[in-house]
């Protein structure tokens, strides 16, 4: 696996398309637009799911309010904007599944650079995720359709991982 430091753009790059693909795709969505990119870890909820690999580890993750998170949550199930919220649990389940699905659409787009990737578990985080002396965050802001969202990688600083 090529360390993600070596080649961030790229790596968020390939997160960014693995994120509009399933927009697309299992949510129904009109597709994506990015807003703008930075280090700040929103203050969001969202699904992380962690990546290994020879190399070292990183995770992505995609988040959005708790509106967003619903309206996310919906469109995977088929649900309209109308239904009924999804309980807590079930939205949350929901938006982990997104996560395992970009995540998989994600290992395809870099395979090239980290063909030995495997899979953690999505977990589901009310809040913010924080940077760290030895972890960074980058961060895109996203439109899902009418969805505001981050899409999110979790890196390690160069030199900090071992």
């Amino acid at each position: 696996m090529t360390s993600p430091d070596a080649g961030l753009g790229a790596w968020l790059a390939d997160l960014e398309g693995s994120v509009e693909e399933i927009a697309t795709t299992a949510l129904g969505l009109p597709g994506m637009t990015v807003d703008r990119r930075h280090e700040a870890p929103p203050q969001l909820h969202g699904a992380y799911l962690g990546l290994v690999g020879p190399a070292g580890a990183v995770q992505i993750g995609l988040a959005s309010s708790a509106e967003g998170c619903q309206a996310l949550a919906k469109g995977l199930m088929g649900m309209g904007p109308d239904d009924a919220p999804l309980p807590e649990g079930e939205m949350a389940d929901a938006v982990c599944e997104i996560i395992n699905i970009v995540a998989g659409a994600f290992k395809a787009r870099v395979r090239d650079r980290a063909s030995a990737l495997q899979m953690g578990l999505p977990v589901f985080i009310q809040g913010a995720v924080q940077a760290t002396d030895r972890v960074a965050v980058r961060v895109a802001e996203v439109r899902l359709g009418a969805v505001a969202a981050a899409v999110l990688l979790i890196h390690p600083r160069p030199g900090a991982e071992g």
